[in-house]
């Protein structure tokens, strides 16, 4: 029992140990910057399953589904918003980073989109429906000077026939 205690805080702080050295040299943690650091990480985390979990357009008309605000920050943390963001001695860093942030859940959510848009797999189910009026069209013209083709083919089949050839089937 003890030993399971003292292992799960070795664990733990072998964890914050190595986020510790990968935090951004503005997070601290003497103010409210590793809160906001560690929570917009998972919010990113959200984000990106989000975009991950839906392809349509319409999926993303509502920013907040896939883009993070310093107020759901705040509102996380437990801060004021004005404070995280404006009067703080990290706002500024940490304004550039939220931008960064979003920048690439915006990256990540039109390259989804455009992934969705051109679909590699999944036959008529996945197609759209003008690029399916565009491909029989096509299939039709084809067929159609398929037919021609044939058709010229027999004329001229039936123009080399012998005469009694001809009477037995009928033709002249």
């Amino acid at each position: 029992m003890v030993m399971k205690y003292l292992r799960n805080r070795v664990e733990t702080s072998k964890i914050e140990q190595a986020e510790r050295t990968n935090l951004p040299d503005w997070v601290s943690d003497r103010n409210a910057s590793a809160k906001a650091w560690r929570c917009t990480e998972e919010l990113k985390l959200e984000k990106q399953l989000y975009i991950k979990r839906h392809n349509s357009q319409t999926d993303f008309l509502v920013k907040k589904n896939y883009q993070i605000k310093g107020a759901e920050v705040a509102r996380a943390v437990g801060m004021n918003r004005t404070v995280l963001m404006n009067t703080s001695t990290y706002a500024e860093r940490f304004r550039q980073y939220l931008a960064d942030v979003n920048g690439e859940l915006e990256e990540e959510k039109n390259a989804r989109l455009k992934r969705a848009e051109n679909p590699t797999a999944g036959g008529v189910q996945r197609s759209r429906k003008q690029d399916l009026v565009d491909r029989i069209k096509k299939d039709e013209e084809t067929i159609a000077e398929l037919e021609q083709r044939i058709c010229e083919g027999f004329d001229e089949i039936f123009d080399k026939l012998p005469l009694p050839v001809k009477k037995k089937l009928g033709i002249s």
